[in-house]
């Protein structure tokens, strides 16, 4: 009996040690088996249930932010999420220790500002300011500062233009997606801020920043609640059925991150 007891205990032990060791997951095809974790209304839930099929069901579960997929990640109510690069790179440069991007991209993009359909007026002014900050630099200076640091810029350091003789320009955003859109206290900072900012000066408007969850941002411009929206968002047939975009400001890939630990790779 002491030794089947003793049996008993060493095999316990040695299964936790292999649960110890990770998941050992080495390609997003391994996530059809796992509890994957996205950001509500993004590419990347239209990936996961696609990578998924039947089993997104209950398997898939989806956050208001970017931040909040990664801390269920962090706390292990999901074993993988599946977001944009640029705020991928950034938690994990935050927390090297913790988490690890899957070398494989699972596709690639670019990222635009969306208009309510027909805005073309507003459409080709923007269009114009956005080709001009590119000639000149300045949009690539914005990006190249906040990928290396997301704290670069207070929100008092980024000139809204306030009072411009133009009027206001209302920009609806989502706040949890660094580094492009970044709630700071009461004010925001990121790519796409700075961005907006630019092309609002340019069009002699009063950036007026309105934060919204990503999933209700194109019902926010489409509605008329906004003039335009910007927050890393992805050009797609189907988002071009009922939201026109200006020309693409970024290149992007959607990746997939997971805990060092269960990383497979070296």
């Amino acid at each position: 009996m002491k030794k089947f007891i003793a049996a008993i205990i060493l095999l316990a032990l040695s299964a936790g040690a292999c649960f110890a060791e990770g998941l050992n997951i080495s390609k997003p095809d391994q996530f059809v088996n796992l509890k994957v974790g996205t950001q509500r209304g993004t590419i990347a839930e239209g990936i996961a249930k696609k990578m998924l099929g039947d089993k997104a069901k209950t398997q898939l579960t989806t956050y208001e932010k970017a931040t909040d997929v990664i801390q269920a990640l962090k706390v292990g109510k999901i074993q993988a999420a599946i977001m944009d690069e640029a705020p991928a790179k950034q938690f994990v440069k935050n927390d090297p220790e913790t988490l690890k991007i899957l070398p494989d991209a699972l596709t690639v993009e670019q990222y635009a500002i969306g208009f309510k359909q027909g805005n073309k007026e507003l459409l080709d002014a923007v269009n114009k300011a956005l080709a001009e900050i590119k000639a000149d630099g300045s949009l690539e200076a914005i990006m190249l500062k906040y990928k290396e640091d997301p704290t670069a810029a207070r929100p008092e350091d980024i000139d809204l233009h306030v009072g411009a003789a133009g009027g206001k320009l209302y920009l609806g955003t989502e706040s949890g997606f660094p580094p492009y859109d970044i709630k700071v206290g009461d004010g925001y900072t990121g790519i796409d801020i700075e961005m907006c900012a630019l092309i609002a000066g340019k069009l002699n408007k009063e950036l007026v920043i309105v934060a919204y969850p990503f999933d209700s941002l194109f019902m926010a411009v489409n509605s008329g609640k906004v003039d335009m929206i910007c927050a890393g968002i992805t050009v797609n047939e189907e988002r071009k059925l009922f939201t026109d975009f200006s020309d693409p400001y970024e290149d992007a890939r959607q990746v997939a991150v997971i805990l060092a630990s269960d990383y497979a790779g070296e």
